[in-house]
């Protein structure tokens, strides 16, 4: 299907400490040549802790005399960790009818990574702040591009890949969960590189009125 991807990795996000969950927004803007205007907030949950656990299981040496005499004892070395998770790299996503085909949806791609600690596998949730799924007043989509007298419907999805053949898996338009259930964690919490993307597609671009739209995407990601 021809379709337009494209990402703008000109903003990065911060990070914010929180406790198991990391949470960002996204804000898009679609212009009739529709545009997509990302404003992010990204909240890290960050909590490493590292404390020794006292040495329960040492044993001190015996008193050795006489040449070469050697004492010998032990102690257990422990480490613990919290659950820390993190989604960092996201950046504006623009979005274009420029090179877009008659009859085919205007495809963006936002690649990201999701990092951590502590767990080894997490849930995502997409939300949009107009549509349905994030109680927008009077909504009508469960995703929901607002202009000021027409709103567009789009869709949201999530691949833990950076391919761009990747469709990803559906968020639901009513709950925002995204219907690929649990995801293995393949990143760490610097997030060096991306390993995942958010999909988002706006089938009936064509029918636009006005030249910008907007909402705001928040992505959620849950240790599990």
């Amino acid at each position: 299907m021809d379709c337009l991807d494209q990402k703008n990795n000109t903003s990065r996000s911060r990070v914010f400490a929180s406790e198991i969950v990391s949470y960002s927004q996204h804000e898009f803007m679609v212009p009739g040549r529709v545009t997509m205007k990302t404003t992010i907030r990204t909240f890290a949950a960050f909590a490493l802790a590292a404390a020794a656990s006292g040495a329960l299981a040492a044993n001190d040496g015996n008193v050795a005399t006489g040449v070469n005499a050697a004492s010998q004892g032990d102690f257990q070395v422990n480490l613990n960790l919290g659950t820390a998770i993190v989604v960092k790299n996201l950046g504006d996503l623009t979005l274009d009818a420029t090179t877009a085909v008659n009859g085919q949806p205007i495809v963006g791609r936002e690649q990201i990574c999701v990092g951590g600690v502590g767990f080894s596998s997490y849930s995502v949730d997409l939300v949009s702040t107009n549509g349905i799924t994030g109680g927008g007043a009077g909504a009508t989509f469960g995703f929901q591009l607002n202009g000021s007298a027409q709103n567009l419907e789009y869709s949201a999805s999530f691949a833990d890949d950076t391919n761009l053949s990747s469709t990803g898996d559906s968020a639901d338009s009513s709950t925002g969960v995204v219907t690929g259930g649990s995801y293995l964690r393949n990143g760490t919490l610097g997030c060096t590189s991306d390993n995942a993307q958010v999909i988002v597609s706006v089938p009936n671009w064509e029918s636009a009125t006005e030249t910008t739209y907007s909402d705001t995407l928040t992505v959620t990601v849950t240790a599990e």
